[in-house]
């Protein structure tokens, strides 16, 4: 593998080459582009040529506040970015169904990761402060390229202070152990180039779910309380779904765009509640949350078979 200046990962405000405070990448391997944004939830109709610049001044209000994501090949291995975004490191059992995948976050006010998956089931994670503390189905399954990575992954001593706080240069490091699994890295250059990109709505990626139970009774529940019922299609989705039938509901369906309206509704009044709160009143604000809440449990009951 080709070595990379990788310092652009961890830069700060003021660097010529700062991405952002919150960005993911997703490596997996085999999958074309378009295949593995659609594992992610890619929305196809709006497919463009986009920067990292660029994705980020689409984040308003009067556009939704989208969720995009990147493309680009690297070897046998599609390179996913999101620029400032997180969702990617919540994709990769989605991702790695049939292959294998592997997730960075950095998060500079939350917890910074790293995700590994091979078919459709996380092998290791942990927090990029924490190495010492993994989970995953194999947690000591990289152990020497996490060594080489240079992350300390033995159990912290109580009494040495020097491994009490973050590490340094953390995200370099989750990259360095990527290129390790993978044989590939992109560099600064490639990230931020003009990419095809799609906005993407994480409720179609079939992404294994949570909170399944007594996830029909609140979903009908909202779809009461929101009046929404004659909503084409989704009458007909729950009744599957009681019948113990798995529900796959794709974005340009009549139910899919609805769907994908309920979330932009969602992620309004979530964003808009720090961004531009005089754009939604307390009562709209509070009908997006429960769109939030019905697209969540929608979830939980179409996906019951992969829980």
């Amino acid at each position: 593998m080709r070595q990379h200046d990788l310092s652009w990962a961890d830069a700060g405000h003021g660097h010529p080459a700062f991405l952002s405070e919150m960005f993911a990448l997703a490596f997996v391997r085999d999958l074309t582009p378009l295949d593995a944004l659609r594992r992610v939830g890619g929305l196809e109709d709006t497919l463009a040529h986009r920067t990292p610049t660029e994705i980020e001044q689409m984040h308003n209000f009067d556009e939704g506040y989208p969720e995009v994501v990147s493309a680009l090949v690297l070897g046998e291995w599609t390179v996913l970015v999101q620029p400032n975004g997180y969702w990617l490191e919540h994709l990769v059992d989605a991702l790695s169904r049939g292959t294998e995948a592997v997730a960075l976050l950095r998060h500079d006010y939350a917890s910074p990761s790293f995700t590994h998956a091979v078919d459709g089931k996380v092998t290791t994670s942990f927090d990029l402060n924490w190495p010492e503390d993994r989970g995953g189905t194999d947690p000591d399954r990289l152990l020497p390229l996490i060594r080489e990575a240079a992350f300390d992954p033995d159990p912290v001593d109580d009494e040495d202070e020097s491994r009490l706080g973050p590490c340094e240069d953390v995200v370099a490091r989750a990259l360095r152990l990527t290129g390790l699994i993978t044989g590939v890295l992109p560099t600064h250059e490639q990230i931020t180039a003009p990419l095809p990109s799609v906005h993407f709505d994480h409720w179609f990626s079939r992404t294994r779910p949570s909170g399944v139970e007594d996830a029909l009774a609140r979903a009908t529940g909202l779809v009461a309380e929101l009046n929404v019922g004659g909503t084409p299609g989704l009458a007909a989705a729950l009744a599957a779904a009681e019948r113990g039938q798995p529900v796959v509901v794709t974005p340009d369906s009549d139910l899919g765009r609805h769907v994908r309206e309920w979330s932009t509704l969602a992620r309004r009044a979530s964003w808009s509640l720090n961004l531009e709160r005089s754009r939604m009143s307390d009562e709209e604000r509070s009908r997006g949350f429960r769109f939030g809440h019905l697209t969540q449990a929608l979830a939980a009951v179409f996906r019951a078979d992969l829980a």
